[in-house]
């Protein structure tokens, strides 16, 4: 089976575009989060594009695309500046949970409630792009982005094509807001994962994209850096709680690490700073024996960006990696979980050859990829 390579990468956010001022803010914990009220003196912490750098794209791209075809347009077009692409030997997987849900409304007719439909969004990244293949989307709560990168690797290997670009996409809404204010899951701060007062999460907006390629490419041009294995679990336990024994995070681990012998540098974490996911991901880490290796998460400063955050985790992983640096968790000032789990709260310069990044989402599924340097 052929080797698959990450050989570039892109954010969209409130932050830009440039991927080296991305990383620089992680390093530099610097947070994109930024106050907002969403209704009845209701507060919260979001990150979330302005009106000018929406009617940038809009002028860039055109008026006539929704905004999540706009972010993954721009996106995908950062990630794949400079290399060779064949859009004839290249699929395009989109991953997303709420997609255009903007423009569903009951106040709106029916033919603009099916804009908002997958196959719309899929269908506006085909007009776009012209690529042979149509892009196919994936939606499975907050495990997309992270299981689209797993199905792309696999139908790299198993199709005549040369890259695959999963991209992920959320947009920010007054309905997925409140969607998670009825959860009681927001939190009036910014988000602290792992943090022993920690009280929910702050959302976030954006879209990530990830080339993948047989080609032994370097990625971003700095390291060459393989996708080894990932494996998604659903432990079913609970429509929006996750597993008190971290049953299912647990089973992806074992499986993805299974029949390796190199040790694993560091993880990326899922880390939404609700008080049961960060417990849980904390007892999966424990029971699978690498409670020492560092550990991250960084939605203390881009939020949880939904669809998009298993992609946007990943690149900053694969940042983590070409630059031997593991950054700190933003928000977090005194690690308080079920299980003691070693979540950095410094940045650490140290030889990154080997991470494994975890992701878990509503309905009990749990998603872990493997990602190594190439030459080990």
């Amino acid at each position: 089976m052929s080797k698959v390579f990450c050989i570039s990468g892109s954010i969209v956010n409130s932050l830009g575009t440039d991927i080296d001022v991305h990383w620089d803010n992680v390093v530099n914990r610097k947070t994109c989060l930024v106050q907002h009220k969403i209704d009845r003196d209701i507060l919260t912490y979001i990150s979330c594009l302005n009106d000018f750098q929406w009617n940038e794209l809009r002028e860039k791209y055109g008026h006539h695309y929704t905004k999540c075809a706009l972010l993954c347009i721009e996106a995908i077009n950062v990630a794949t500046k400079g290399l060779k692409i064949d859009w004839n030997c290249t699929a395009i997987v989109l991953a997303t949970t709420k997609g255009d849900i903007d423009l569903y409304s009951p106040a709106n007719n029916p033919n603009q409630n099916a804009l908002s439909f997958f196959s719309h969004l899929s269908a506006q990244i085909n007009a776009f792009f012209k690529q042979a293949m149509p892009a196919i989307v994936l939606s499975n709560a907050c495990i997309s982005g992270s299981q689209a990168i797993q199905y792309g690797a696999a139908l790299l290997q198993r199709e005549n094509i040369e890259h695959v670009i999963v991209c992920g996409v959320d947009i920010m809404t007054k309905f997925t807001l409140t969607g998670f204010n009825c959860l009681k899951a927001l939190s009036a701060l910014p988000a602290r994962p792992f943090d022993r007062d920690r009280d929910g999460i702050s959302l976030g907006e954006a879209a990530a994209a990830l080339v993948l390629s047989k080609k032994d490419l370097p990625f971003n041009q700095l390291q060459p850096i393989q996708f080894l294995n990932g494996f998604v679990s659903n432990d079913a336990n609970h429509i929006s709680g996750p597993s008190r024994t971290g049953e299912g995070l647990f089973k992806a681990i074992s499986m993805t690490l299974e029949g390796m012998t190199e040790k694993v540098d560091a993880i990326s974490l899922h880390g939404t700073a609700t008080i049961y996911n960060d417990d849980m991901e904390s007892i999966a880490i424990n029971r699978s024996g690498l409670d020492t290796i560092p550990c991250f998460g960084i939605k203390g400063i881009y939020g949880h960006t939904l669809g998009a955050a298993g992609i946007l985790e990943s690149i900053i992983s694969l940042c983590s990696m070409s630059n031997n640096t593991i950054p700190a968790t933003v928000g977090c000032s005194n690690p308080g979980t079920s299980q003691p789990i070693n979540i950095l709260t410094g940045t650490v310069y140290t030889q990154v050859n080997t991470l494994l990044k975890s992701v878990s989402g509503f309905g009990g599924s749990n998603c872990v990829l493997l990602f190594q340097k190439s030459n080990m």
